[in-house]
């Protein structure tokens, strides 16, 4: 007769394939304990005259929505001409030599966007990894993966990062459509690298 309680033999169980999905896969649990903890990067004392990039993290119809506001914060803030960087799977993080020549050329980072479960949790990775390298970084979600977007910042141990809501859907609207919202969600970017609230 085993000697090992069935309960504990369970959770010992689940806890070694926990252990094997955040290990290999990367996947984090958005419920469990904040396993890291740290402070974003000092946000910007102004926009104008910075240097930033947009990082399109190749969801549909993320790049478009970020050039409208890259040029909205050219033309309403100052900021220098936006170069472009892309990821190449939206639901991983980025690679980490991207990483590392984005935090070497720019002052501040705008990087979208979560609008869906993976792509949320891969935003966000690629916000705290940018933060933690000095970058001041603003990720945008849509408005229904705004909450997934906060619980995984507060498992990563960084529940102040920098997020920007966007209505939701924005796959498949026209590009005038996502001039509009890009003009909505503007001035909170622009408040968000600056540290004010908006």
């Amino acid at each position: 007769m085993s000697n090992v309680c069935p309960v504990k033999a369970d959770q010992d169980r689940k806890a070694r394939a926990a252990a094997i999905l955040t290990s290999s896969f990367g996947l984090i649990d958005p419920t469990a304990t904040a396993r890291g903890s740290g402070s974003v990067a000092p946000r910007l004392p102004e926009l104008t005259g910075a240097r930033g990039v947009l990082l399109d993290n190749t969801k549909g119809n993320a790049g478009p929505l970020l050039r409208h506001v890259g040029t909205m914060l050219e033309e309403h803030y100052g900021v220098r001409p936006f170069g472009m960087a892309r990821k190449l799977v939206y639901s991983r993080p980025a690679d980490p030599s991207l990483l590392d020549d984005l935090a070497s050329q720019y002052e501040f980072v705008v990087t979208g966007v979560g609008a869906c479960g993976s792509c949320t949790s891969g935003c966000v990775r690629d916000a705290v990894a940018l933060e933690t390298r000095g970058i001041p970084t603003v990720a945008i979600h849509t408005s229904v993966f705004m909450n997934s977007a906060i619980a995984h910042a507060k498992a990563f141990g960084r529940p102040d990062l920098q997020f920007v809501e966007v209505e939701h859907p924005i796959a498949a609207i026209s590009d005038d459509e996502l001039r509009q919202r890009a003009a909505k969600i503007v001035d909170s970017v622009a408040a968000a690298l600056v540290g004010e609230a908006a």
